[in-house]
């Protein structure tokens, strides 16, 4: 399997959340140097995180630039404009923001088991084939040359064409047509992405497919969310553990090993070997609603501690708040206050910090409201 640990090293809680902290790239290159901290631009954000869950877009945005140096949001905006980057439909029917040359592995791997999941939810919908090649000549038709039209407008364009786009069948059509590698989002007209063509949008090059894709996203798993095991990948993939295990195993043979609990987990060599140092302990972030750090494994106690839990996910009905973090445990929520002029990160910390942990919340606040000044 991977590499051997000398010391045999078993993990805490607060040394696991601290060690994916840092390979998330959530930390600055001077805490962790150049290969593990904070990536140079948005694209390499990204890239190196494979997929950033993207649902709610302003949060999706937040989530490239608090992993890249001096970000603003109008940078990762550039960064869609220019292709580098985009949002579609890839692994358990969610949008993701991805990097352009990622996007045909990931939606190749994922395609089938999600539509094979929404197919009863197509036929309630009266969706057929023959609607869906409808559909697709549309898009086609009106994006052909470089054209992008936004989802309102896609969904005018369908229902001229007789195909209705209410009660969720439009987006339903547009998922379908994102999973076949139709239409991609690509630049945000105003507040709204406009679609693509995949095929003008994209790299024109394959993506990996079968054992080749599944062992090469492991790799990438590893390095950006490690320590990590088989089932924390298969469920980020959305696919059967037994599926992505022998794939998993080859893509860990170069990774190193820690143990939690009775649980094997790796990770890149270089995060490891910061697990007996005090990298990132003290470490604040402030991380937008679905952010990776909580919702990119299935086990979310690692990053919000249990008596947290329904305070960063009311109800535990799959809505993630805004995370206030230190260590890469929760510490607190934050929303955004203020006025559109001037907005403000507004605060409700859980418990009382210390000086050191205080400093850098504030830090982190002023980082994030430098975001939205540009």
């Amino acid at each position: 399997m991977g590499l051997s640990d000398p010391a045999g090293r078993q993990l805490r809680t607060t040394a696991l959340a601290r060690l994916r902290l840092v390979a998330q790239g959530l930390l600055p290159v001077a805490s962790v140097g150049e290969a593990l901290g904070l990536a140079a631009d948005p694209v390499a954000a990204v890239r190196r995180m494979t997929a950033l869950q993207s649902q709610n877009l302003p949060a999706g945005l937040l989530q490239v630039a608090v992993r890249t140096r001096g970000c603003s949001e109008a940078a990762v905006v550039e960064a869609l404009a220019g292709g580098g980057i985009v949002r579609t439909w890839t692994m358990r029917g969610t949008l993701f923001t991805v990097a352009a040359s990622d996007v045909r592995t990931l939606v190749g791997l994922a395609s089938e088991r999600v539509m094979r999941s929404a197919s009863s939810r197509h036929r309630d919908l009266g969706i057929t084939e023959e609607d869906v090649a409808v559909v697709r000549k549309v898009a086609e038709d009106r994006l052909a040359g470089g054209g992008g039209l936004t989802r309102a407008e896609l969904f005018e364009a369908f229902e001229a064409a007789g195909q209705p786009a209410s009660a969720q069948r439009g987006i339903h059509l547009i998922s379908i047509l994102s999973h076949r590698l139709v239409l991609v989002q690509g630049p945000l007209r105003g507040r709204q992405q406009e679609f693509r063509l995949a095929d003008e949008w994209l790299p024109a090059a394959e993506g990996l497919a079968g054992d080749d894709a599944l062992e090469h996203l492991a790799g990438r798993y590893i390095a950006s969310h490690g320590p990590v095991d088989e089932r924390d990948f298969a469920w980020w993939l959305g696919q059967p553990v037994g599926r992505v295990r022998g794939p998993f195993a080859a893509a860990a043979a170069g990774s190193a090993e820690v143990m939690f609990g009775e649980r094997t987990l790796f990770c890149a060599p270089g995060v490891a070997a910061l697990a007996d140092s005090r990298a990132g302990a003290r470490a604040a972030a402030v991380l937008p609603g679905f952010d990776e750090l909580a919702i990119g494994y299935p086990d979310r106690s690692v990053a919000i501690p249990d008596p947290y839990l329904e305070r960063i996910v009311p109800g535990l009905n799959g809505i993630f708040k805004s995370m206030v973090t230190v260590g890469g445990r929760a510490v607190g929520t934050w929303t955004k206050g203020g006025t559109p002029a001037a907005p403000r990160v507004d605060l409700d910390l859980f418990e009382e910090l210390g000086p050191a942990a205080s400093a850098g919340v504030a830090k982190a606040v002023r980082r994030i409201e430098a975001y939205w000044a540009g």
